[in-house]
């Protein structure tokens, strides 16, 4: 089919991700971006994206206006929340909104005169009124629930936050969470600011990270950004500050033996490539589609470290052994577990709705198993470092905790949380450990 316009793109993508569970990432790709021009680009992501940061507050306007919501099509329950998307936040005429709800109806036999009669009498109610209006906080059961509608977060991940932190950074967190991430970008340190000089010239404005030497923030859209990147000869990759700052943790010096396990998509091990500049670097993956990636984003920026030995692995960490990884005794180990992505939510505003409490529990176990296993691979005096982009302790500060009550050869060097609302950044848990005792045998 060709679409003709984005709003027909957005309404197939939403249904993908609300109702076929598959994830933004899977489904909004390059290859889509490329099918529009920049404006219709921009216009897509503004409504995928702000109807699923806005989703349950959506939800909750339309919900009294469903006589048989069961009754119509996920397209045309996802064109009705496109079009209160536009009318309350994007403030797009009520006759244009209503106007291209209704003909988005059309090409796909959808019900253009209930989809009128919904958005006519929801604007009969609610016309001219302010965000704040639309919504009170005493029409909820508590706490949770409201800001669970307000900012569109499921009541179980709000009230643990709430068991944790204060409402008032609660709060604060889950407005972050719906606003837009920075677009960053990991260079060569020595290069950052001759890259920058690049990106201005292109007409983009750039920001040096603030924690780490690698990064730039560059102001723009990401189809553009990438697009002139590419065109340049220079290293760089994707990836937000606090991905990168797990890089710096890893402290890869020159001439080490690094082990990245679960190393899929790649972005920490090159990084680490182009700072330890001298080395090797063992990277594992046991997914053969994103091994595949992994590959592809090595070939893609190898030639600038060459003295960099990268060796990708398409093997299940718990599998490999002396045969396999030639020698077992690595200087540095990064375990950047498979999580449940709630540290990035508001760069994958879907991950909300597919994550849940059991799959943190089942995370969780496979993440000690892991932490267990890559352990024995390090040498006397060597640094391992674990991340996850959670922000769940069972993820993080328990699996660390219990690690180290059974293993008293390793000590603690450093603990970090980082949050986008206090720093900008992804929220990532971060641990650095030092093997600095020898186990005694019986």
């Amino acid at each position: 089919m060709v679409y003709k316009s984005p709003r027909q793109k957005a309404l197939e993508v939403l249904t993908a991700v609300l109702d076929k569970k598959k994830s933004l990432k899977s489904v909004l790709t390059d290859s889509v971006f490329s099918e529009f021009n920049k404006s219709d680009r921009a216009f897509l992501i503004e409504l995928v994206y702000g109807v699923l940061r806005n989703l349950y507050f959506i939800d909750y306007l339309l919900e009294e206006f469903f006589q048989k919501k069961g009754g119509l099509s996920s397209y045309t329950v996802n064109n009705l929340r496109c079009a209160l998307y536009q009318l309350i936040f994007m403030h797009i005429p009520e006759y244009a909104a209503t106007s291209e709800a209704v003909n988005a109806e059309k090409p796909f036999n959808g019900k253009p005169g209930v989809v009128n009669a919904i958005l006519r009498n929801f604007l009969r109610k609610y016309s001219n009124k302010t965000f704040d209006n639309l919504l009170k906080s005493d029409n909820f059961n508590d706490k949770a629930h409201y800001l669970s509608v307000k900012h569109s977060h499921p009541q179980w991940l709000v009230r643990r936050w709430l068991n944790r932190f204060s409402p008032e950074d609660v709060e604060a967190f889950l407005k972050a969470n719906n606003e837009k991430a920075p677009f960053a970008i990991a260079v060569k340190p020595e290069e950052r600011q001759e890259i920058t000089d690049y990106l201005n010239k292109k007409g983009f404005k750039t920001e040096f990270t603030k924690t780490v030497p690698s990064g730039l923030i560059v102001e723009g859209q990401r189809h553009e950004i990438i697009k002139n990147l590419k065109e340049a000869s220079f290293f760089w990759i994707i990836q937000d500050e606090a991905s990168q700052l797990v890089c710096f943790f890893v402290d890869p010096g020159e001439g080490l033996n690094v082990l990245d396990a679960c190393s899929a998509p790649g972005g920490k091990t090159l990084l680490i490539a182009a700072l330890m500049k001298e080395g090797r670097i063992v990277c594992t993956e046991h997914n053969q589609e994103r091994f595949k990636m992994l590959t592809e984003n090595i070939e893609r920026v190898k030639k600038f470290f060459p003295d960099v030995k990268i060796e990708p692995k398409l093997a299940d960490i718990y599998s490999l052994g002396v045969n396999n990884l030639d020698n077992t005794n690595f200087d540095r180990i990064l375990l950047d577990a498979p999580c449940s992505s709630t540290g990035v939510i508001r760069r994958n505003p879907d991950v909300r709705y597919r994550v849940s409490e059991q799959e943190i529990e089942r995370l969780s176990k496979n993440q000690e198993n892991l932490l267990e296993k890559v352990s024995s691979f390090l040498a006397q005096n060597g640094i391992l470092v674990y991340s996850v982009c959670s922000t769940e302790p069972e993820e993080g500060e328990i699996i660390i905790d219990n690690f180290l009550q059974k293993h008293n050869e390793f000590s603690r060097i450093k603990i970090l949380r980082t949050y986008p609302h206090k720093d900008g950044t992804d929220a990532f848990f971060i641990a650095k450990l030092l093997k600095n005792r020898v186990v005694q045998t019986l």
